[in-house]
């Protein structure tokens, strides 16, 4: 398996080389033992047993199975082998897996800045809570010097903050680990709908599922396998429970009648876009083309949802900083001012 260090890095590349490599007439067993000449970051064992593997006449999928990539990669590369070209397939691999660990890094660099601020803020909460403020109400109590209320409420509030910082913090990992608990028990058609019940995760996954579906659709469609076929290959995956799903259902409602359209509708995942796409194609029989352009137009919408989410975290928590800033300073600011108001 790959090290944990280097593990993103050396994922997205493999791909993406074996697909230039083999394109430039190396055999699948030439292009790995060349790739893992050069990657550190590979076990020396498992190099061993991948190569061994491909000696005997394994798939790449077995192999990157090996290497621990996930399942949906897997799943593509296998189809990839059996049903059509298998080097467009690791291209496109590679760019939704490089997508997906680029918008992780931008995330990343987004959130650290200002929730380093908040951390170095709420300490020096702590510190005003645990020296200036006892400080300022043993000055009031002593000059007799009665504060307004709603200083009385700033005071309070800052006081408190940390404690419902760590309290709520406390209950959203705790709602946080039910939840996967629970995700990670249930049966396919629970995940399903515990995915549709969280909101921004729900509009995601709606897009992420859209754009695999139609690319794999197209993907089937352009090899001439026809869709009676691909819905009976979509119901064989077992490393896949998602996909399988998505056959049983169509494969129901095509039995009991109801147009392709209407049976990739009912499954109840995909982007309403997409149904319209598949009726367009139909009657123009070139769904395979139109089907590969909307997998593009999908994923390019994706890409951008995630960004879109992600600039929206920066202002809000500085907007939640400087709120607080102020209320640090005029929980220090007016008390000072009215204390030289009772003086005078």
């Amino acid at each position: 398996m790959w090290s944990t260090n280097k593990l993103k890095h050396y994922q997205d590349d493999f791909l993406i080389r074996i697909a230039e490599l083999t394109r430039s007439g190396f055999t699948q067993y030439e292009a790995v033992e060349f790739l893992f000449s050069q990657y550190d970051g590979v076990a020396p064992g498992i190099k061993k047993e991948c190569l061994e593997l491909l000696r005997r006449g394994e798939s790449l999928s077995d192999i990157i199975s090996l290497l621990r990539y996930p399942a949906n990669i897997i799943l593509q590369v296998y189809f990839g082998e059996r049903y059509g070209n298998l080097e467009d397939t690791l291209v496109q691999c590679h760019q939704f897996s490089t997508v997906k660990r680029q918008s992780l890094k931008h995330f990343m660099k987004t959130i650290q800045y200002p929730f380093i601020l908040l951390a170095i803020f709420f300490t020096l909460i702590l510190i005003v809570n645990q020296t200036v403020l006892p400080q300022f109400q043993n000055m009031y109590d002593s000059m007799g010097i009665e504060i307004s209320q709603e200083l009385q409420i700033l005071t309070t509030l800052l006081f408190i903050m940390p404690k419902l910082l760590l309290g709520g913090s406390a209950v959203l990992v705790i709602a946080l680990i039910m939840y996967y608990v629970l995700f990670k028990r249930a049966a396919i058609r629970r995940k399903l709908w515990l995915l549709k019940k969280v909101p921004v995760i729900n509009s995601l996954y709606r897009k992420y599922i859209t754009y695999r579906v139609s690319i794999e659709l197209s993907f089937f469609l352009g090899n001439g396998i026809a869709m009676i076929k691909i819905i009976e290959i979509f119901r064989s995956q077992d490393k896949d429970l998602v996909m399988q799903h998505i056959g049983n259902v169509i494969q129901q409602a095509l039995m009991a009648g109801q147009s392709l359209p209407e049976a990739v509708e009912s499954v109840g995942l995909f982007e309403q876009s997409m149904i319209n796409f598949i009726r367009h194609g139909e009657k123009n029989s070139k769904l395979d083309v139109e089907l590969k352009y909307y997998s593009e137009y999908i994923f390019k919408k994706f890409e951008m949802q995630i960004l879109k989410y992600i600039k929206w975290i920066q202002p809000v928590v500085f907007s939640a900083l400087g709120l607080l800033i102020i209320t640090l300073y005029l929980v220090i600011i007016l008390p000072m001012l009215q204390m030289m108001s009772g003086i005078q």
